[in-house]
């Protein structure tokens, strides 16, 4: 899947920019290894819905999670 990709993406990409800004703390820095972790949080975010509808679906979910019930009982 191509959201697993930018995850993995955002997550190189941020720990360079964590890095260079751990290094030399600019307020641009910071800016852009917070903007990398916002991209890999919602990518897995996004990624453990899906995963979780599906076995939602197929009736395999034993611990209900609030936030993605949430989002699908706003689709149905």
């Amino acid at each position: 899947m191509a959201v697993f990709l930018v995850a993995m993406w955002a997550m190189a990409a941020g720990w360079t920019a964590l890095r260079q800004t751990w290094q030399i703390p600019t307020p641009a820095g910071l800016a852009h290894t917070l903007a990398y972790t916002a991209v890999f949080v919602g990518s897995f975010l996004y990624l453990g819905f899906w995963v979780y509808a599906w076995d939602r679906a197929a009736g395999r979910v034993r611990r209900r999670i609030a936030l993605y019930e949430w989002f699908l009982r706003g689709k149905s």
